[in-house]
């Protein structure tokens, strides 16, 4: 989780510079705790699901699999995990964050939503 957590830090910066991080800047420092606390686990949990469909790497090195997941993504992991955390507490609704173009589009969320909801995390 060691490697996971750094590959995250090293995004910390340029996510903060997003509209979304400065929209809803009150909820940022919460969100940094759960992400240090279940948030890695949700996206190690990405890397059990792709095992599960017969991915070799992720069975086998989940946590880089996962790391990968993030340096594929950048900042945008970060936007959109917290798009779909803000969702999942009730602190805003999808479409807002859609229509306020904060995300590109719905089906970022929509998945990290059913990650969120599928784990039991808040």
């Amino acid at each position: 989780m060691e490697k996971l957590l750094r590959e995250l830090d090293s995004l910390w910066q340029k996510f903060l510079s997003h509209p979304i991080a400065a929209t809803f800047s009150q909820h940022v420092p919460t969100f940094r705790e759960w992400l240090r606390d279940r948030g890695v686990q949700i996206i190690l949990s990405k890397a059990v699901g792709a095992a599960s469909r017969g991915s070799s790497v992720a069975q086998n090195w989940a946590e880089e699999y996962a790391v990968g997941l993030v340096r594929r993504g950048g900042d945008r992991v970060l936007v959109n995990l917290f798009a779909a955390w803000l969702v999942h507490n009730n602190i805003t609704t999808q479409y807002h964050l859609i229509k306020r173009k904060y995300v590109a589009g719905g089906e970022s969320i929509a998945t990290w939503l059913r990650v969120l909801r599928n784990s039991g995390n808040s």
